[in-house]
């Protein structure tokens, strides 16, 4: 388990990155739907970093 909980700050991470990346990417494109769904993944990953973050240095 706790192999489990220090990978999810980078689950976050990556998250949060994949989102920037393709939201601005289909953002210039002009394809708004992806747009909105890939931004709207950018609070959902920080979510998960932060999570990741305090859980890690909580646990000891």
């Amino acid at each position: 388990m706790f192999k489990i909980l220090n990978s999810v700050p980078y689950i976050g991470a990556l998250i949060v990155a994949v989102g920037l990346v393709a939201g601005f990417t289909f953002m210039f494109l002009g394809n708004d739907p992806l747009t909105k769904i890939f931004l709207g993944m950018i609070p959902v990953g920080f979510l998960i970093l932060f999570v990741g973050v305090v859980t890690n240095l909580l646990k000891d």
